[in-house]
């Protein structure tokens, strides 16, 4: 867990925030400057930045050591130095790298979210750019992973992977009988990604020809929009929805125009943009057509907010969520003669000691408690898209 990051060392310059050593470092090499210009400001955040990325490393190294081995040929030497089998420090106290943690759950559900738009291999690819630029992610808030040609992506894949053959490419006009290349599938995949609709990736043409890499812009604002247009689908229905997504996509539209884009009855859009409007899901913009600002000589546009509701959502997720708790201790405080049956210390050496009903009862404890504990996790992850992603 310390190679990987997981767990990091806790050392005196923990007590200063990234942004305290930012603005320092940024300090040191203005003072090397007696007048500044707006090329010689840019290098000296640049610089600035880095020196901070180098101390942060070595922070992130901190509390491991390389193992003593015995060398006894060069050959040994040559592999001890490869390998950098490193091992903890037992002086040092460490603690739980809580970030490191987040992105593994944001790469996991970009993850899935490529195998649910794409297919499984895409997943695989999508898995390749994370495995391969791992070391460089830093941050939850990053808009680009760490950019990567196909080449690196084919280093990475497993050749069984490559080999299942649900992509159709282009044949071959020369030799229509050729077989793609491993190479010639990875691109195949990387512009099915570039090209979907969620923007899974994105050409890095500034940092040279056939550079990728996953667009977390994007899709950080595409799995939020996902799981609106999820929750209003369910709760008001596809043409409700449909309203919905037209609105975001299109921006401000009077009435009509919402009505000749979902191609519904006036009566039917009018219902359906009350019903959201009553939700807090869109809201209406008047525009005055004179200066005297009258109702009726002004357009009405209906708009959907999006951080607005975004915000709105996180706090109905915590409340679900307390519910949720709520509801558990409950069905524990309904059970607690069972539950100090189950802690008697001849119960817990044999359970056929409890009769029938009680084992029925806890058959049922175990199901409605694992539903509440399926439903938290759930409202997790949607915490984590809403908030930390």
């Amino acid at each position: 867990m310390a190679n990987e990051h997981y767990i990091i060392a806790v050392l005196p310059e923990h007590s200063r925030s990234a942004v305290d050593r930012y603005l320092e470092a940024e300090q040191k090499e203005s003072e090397k400057y007696t007048i500044t210009t707006a090329k010689e400001i840019q290098a000296i955040k640049k610089s600035a930045l880095e020196s901070v990325e180098a101390e942060y490393g070595m922070l992130e190294n901190a509390g491991l050591k390389r193992k003593a081995i015995d060398a006894i040929s060069s050959a040994h030497k040559r592999m001890a130095v490869e390998i950098e089998d490193m091992e903890v420090d037992e002086k040092i106290y460490f603690h739980i790298n809580y970030e490191r943690f987040n992105i593994l759950f944001r790469n996991n559900s970009v993850m899935d979210y490529a195998i649910e738009r794409i297919n499984r291999t895409a997943g695989q690819i999508v898995k390749a750019f994370f495995e391969h630029g791992k070391n460089k992610i830093r941050s939850l808030h990053e808009n680009d992973s760490p950019s990567a040609t196909p080449m690196h992506i084919a280093n990475i894949i497993p050749q069984d992977v490559i080999d299942q053959g649900d992509i159709v490419l282009q044949p071959d006009l020369i030799n229509p009988g050729k077989k793609p290349s491993v190479q010639d599938i990875i691109t195949g995949y990387i512009t099915l990604l570039k090209i979907d609709s969620a923007g899974f990736v994105r050409s890095r043409d500034e940092l040279g020809s056939s550079q990728y890499s996953i667009n977390f812009l994007k899709l950080r604002e595409n799995m939020k929009r996902k799981l609106l247009e999820g929750l209003v689908r369910e709760k008001m229905g596809v043409a409700t929805c449909r309203i919905l997504r037209i609105l975001i996509e299109k921006g401000k539209l009077d009435e009509s125009q919402v009505q000749k884009l979902a191609m519904l009855p006036p009566k039917d859009t009018r219902e359906k943009l009350a019903l959201l409007n009553l939700r807090g899901f869109v809201e209406i913009q008047e525009v005055p057509r004179t200066a005297d600002r009258a109702p009726g000589r002004s357009f009405h546009l209906w708009y959907v907010p999006l951080e607005k509701i975004y915000e709105e959502l996180l706090v109905d997720v915590y409340r679900t969520v307390a519910n949720l708790q709520q509801r558990r201790r409950q069905e524990l405080k309904v059970r607690s003669r069972l539950l100090e049956k189950l802690n008697r210390q001849d119960v817990k050496e044999n359970i056929d000691l409890l009769g029938e009903g009680d084992k029925a009862e806890i058959t049922q404890m175990d199901k409605v408690l694992e539903r509440i504990e399926i439903s938290k996790k759930r409202l997790d992850q949607m915490i984590m898209i809403l908030r930390d992603f």
